[in-house]
Parts: structure tokens; C-alpha cells; sequence
């Protein structure tokens, strides 16, 4: 008996001492300020607040939380932009736990990346073949023409209206 409970007060410590570790790894990551995170300043003020309106009446609407998040080259490398942005995705919380509706857009135009990261409950809707066609009919040909914004807003329009 008493060796059982010592084996069960070890896994215990270790479970503890493993979260503690997730949540340091973690701490370096930002805290979100927002439905829109542009640490790359590309986008005005007025621009961040005007997609941050469009995802706040879409989750109003149905309950689906997306997040755009805009990267510099001093936040993480083109080799693990895609598991940074899911591990802000997953840090921050984005979607509704238990339906795990969450999208986290990335951008960082010094990478030259995007990615949109979908929760599970999303890939059902919107695979990432269809993720791909918005990136490319809707986010490159602005990002190419050096229009961030309307790239974003177009892409982020697509994205909701397929997830309708």
C-alpha cells in the first residue's frame, strides 16, 4: 500500500513539474492584446481596429473565434513560423475549448510566411486545401503589392464566409 502511494506521489510531482515546465516555455510567448496582434506593424491603428470589429460581430454571430497575428524575424524563423503561430494559437486559447473552433491567421512579411492554423473542430468545415486556396487567390496578390491590409481584410472576409 505504502508502495503504491509513494509511486502515486512521484507521477504526481512529475505531472506538476511538467506543467510548470509548459507554462515556462510558454511565458516567453506574447500576450494577446486583442483579436488582432500586429507585432510587425503592418497595419494602422484604424486598420487593426477594423478587423478586430469584423472578428468580434463574427464570434457574436456564431461562436467562432479567429485571431490575425503579424510576426517579425526576432519572434521565430521561417523553419518554425508554422509551430509558433499553433503554439500561440493553443496559448492563446483561440476558439471555444470544447469545440475547438479556433483559426489563428499568421503573417510576418520579413519571413515571407502565412499560415492559417485551424482547430480541429474547424478542419471539419475548412480543410487545408481550401486554406491554401484563400492564401493564394486572396492574401498573396495584395501581400505582393505590398498591401497588408487589404490582404488580411480579404482573406479574413473569405475565410469567414466559407466557415458559414
Amino acid at each position: 500500500m505504502k508502495k503504491t502511494s509513494s509511486i502515486l506521489l512521484m507521477v504526481f510531482c512529475f505531472v506538476l513539474t511538467a506543467c510548470g515546465q509548459t507554462n515556462k516555455e510558454n511565458s516567453n510567448l506574447p500576450q494577446p492584446k486583442g483579436f488582432v496582434n500586429d507585432f510587425e506593424n503592418l497595419l494602422m491603428d484604424r486598420q487593426e481596429e477594423y478587423l478586430d470589429s469584423l472578428i468580434i460581430d463574427y464570434e457574436k454571430q456564431t461562436k467562432i473565434e479567429i485571431a490575425i497575428v503579424t510576426l517579425d524575424s526576432t519572434m521565430t524563423s521561417a523553419e518554425t513560423f508554422d509551430n509558433y503561430t499553433l503554439e500561440l494559437a493553443n496559448y492563446w486559447g483561440v476558439g471555444k475549448k470544447d469545440l475547438d473552433n479556433g483559426v489563428l491567421i499568421g503573417v510576418s512579411s520579413t519571413l515571407r510566411r502565412i499560415i492559417i492554423q485551424n482547430g480541429l473542430g474547424i478542419e471539419e468545415i475548412l480543410s487545408d486545401e481550401e486554406t491554401k486556396k484563400i492564401i493564394d487567390a486572396f492574401f498573396i496578390p495584395n501581400f505582393k503589392n505590398g498591401d497588408y491590409f487589404e490582404g488580411i481584410k480579404l482573406g479574413l472576409i473569405e475565410v469567414m464566409e466559407k466557415l458559414k
